[in-house]
């Protein structure tokens, strides 16, 4: 999936970000692939640096930079990681609620699924094959 394919998707169902904000740079990109020992596709990128012009609440945060003041993938990481029930491979993007994010899984990299967490019973679940059906999933999650 190309960048404009990504940005044509979330073009359709997402609003336009009012402020001009900072995509990751290539440093949020290294420091957060070496710190979760993860390399990123890229649809992942791609849409990671397109969302810092729409408005998505829930999404979590590469850009150290100007961003939308939701919290840091890396924050979110690490606070998961210390308070427990947290799999070490899984890499929370955006915030569902109470706790319950999509993820995906660093031992898979750039071909990781998207997985669902449930933080009520700890569960993982397969929720789509790859981040590209996750981003063609988008318009019927946030209209569902």
């Amino acid at each position: 999936m190309t960048y404009d394919e990504v940005e044509s998707v979330l073009s359709q169902v997402l609003e336009k970000e009012w402020e001009d904000l900072d995509p990751p740079s290539l440093n949020d990109w290294g420091e957060m692939e070496r710190k979760l020992n993860c390399r990123f596709g890229e649809e992942f990128k791609s849409f990671f640096i397109l969302i810092s012009k729409y408005v998505l609440p829930g999404i979590l945060n590469v850009s150290t930079g100007k961003n939308n003041g939701n919290d840091l993938i890396t924050f979110v990481y690490d606070y998961e990681i210390n308070n427990g029930h947290w799999n070490v491979n899984m890499i929370p993007f955006f915030e569902i609620g109470n706790g319950d994010y999509f993820c995906i899984n660093a031992k898979y990299g750039p071909v990781s699924p998207v997985y669902y967490y449930s933080s009520e019973d700890f569960n993982i679940e397969e929720y789509n094959t790859s981040f590209e059906e996750w981003i063609n999933d988008l318009p019927q999650f946030l209209n569902g």
